[in-house]
């Protein structure tokens, strides 16, 4: 298994560029607007309000632009730091160049010390190596690149506990760290960042439960945990709201530290 969440932790990678320099003190939190049934651009100053409320100085999206909202502008006004998200498709690269555009002037925003902090291109950009021969230029890419993100989930790990999923945690970010990594990508193991990892409150698995006692567990266990091995702004939380639309896995839809109305699942 050593060798295989090495590769599965690098094959999530989300490629990403620093725009400005930020502090942050408690880590970030992933946020998805579309919790609500009606997305507008209240409800994300909302959503917002309630990410500042809650303890968090850090967000991280997945989109620059949801519609007519520009997401970090919005965050910024609430006071948050944002990790920008710039959507990456394949299908439709013009609408890419429009992601990237909103995302360059957001780098120009600042509201006291809130600012853009990293802009990260893609999330989860999965396909067979058949489709990506271009996958030798990594060291290439990683050389350009000023934060690389990876996303370590332990509930997609077979029978683990809630309980020892902050070791799985540990250990896989230990050996990203590693002599393996520096072999391979010279100067990676520096950019690392950790752009999602959370526990869910429902839904049955691979020998995995999740539950609101498992969800409390390992939050407390990885900001704990996260204070001690992580720049603030290398850390971000998987998720801030449940997602009930989410229907791709049987977690996928209980990662939220609250409801999809917003209300905490356990003390933050």
């Amino acid at each position: 298994m050593k060798t295989f969440s090495f590769v599965a932790a690098l094959a999530l990678a989300m490629l990403s560029s620093t725009s400005l320099a930020a502090t942050t003190t408690t880590g970030g939190v992933c946020y998805d607007p579309a919790h609500v049934n009606s997305v507008t651009e209240a409800t994300i100053s909302a959503d917002f309000q309630t990410i500042k409320e809650k303890g968090f100085d850090l967000v991280r999206t997945y989109v620059t632009t949801y519609g007519t909202a520009d997401m970090a502008t919005l965050a910024i006004a609430q006071g948050l730091n944002v990790t920008l998200g710039v959507p990456f498709d394949n299908d439709d690269p013009s609408a890419t160049a429009n992601y990237v555009t909103a995302a360059i002037s957001a780098g120009a925003l600042s509201n006291g010390s809130a600012s853009v902090v990293q802009i990260f291109i893609g999330n989860e950009n999965l396909a067979s190596v058949d489709t990506v021969p271009a996958i030798s230029g990594l060291a290439d890419l990683f050389t350009a690149c000023d934060v690389v993100g990876v996303n370590i989930q332990p509930v997609f790990t077979a029978n683990t506990a809630a309980a020892d999923a902050i070791t799985l945690v540990s250990n896989q970010w230990t050996e990203l760290q590693g002599s393996d990594t520096e072999s391979r990508f010279p100067g990676l193991a520096d950019k690392l960042a950790i752009t999602e990892t959370g526990w869910p409150s429902a839904g049955s698995s691979d020998g995995n439960t999740g539950s609101v006692t498992g969800a409390e567990q390992f939050y407390s266990d990885y900001m704990t945990w996260a204070a001690e091995n992580l720049n603030g702004t290398r850390s971000h939380y998987f998720q801030m709201f449940d997602l009930p639309s989410r229907t791709d896995t049987v977690f996928e839809a209980h990662f939220g530290i609250c409801d999809e109305d917003g209300n905490e699942k356990f003390t933050l």
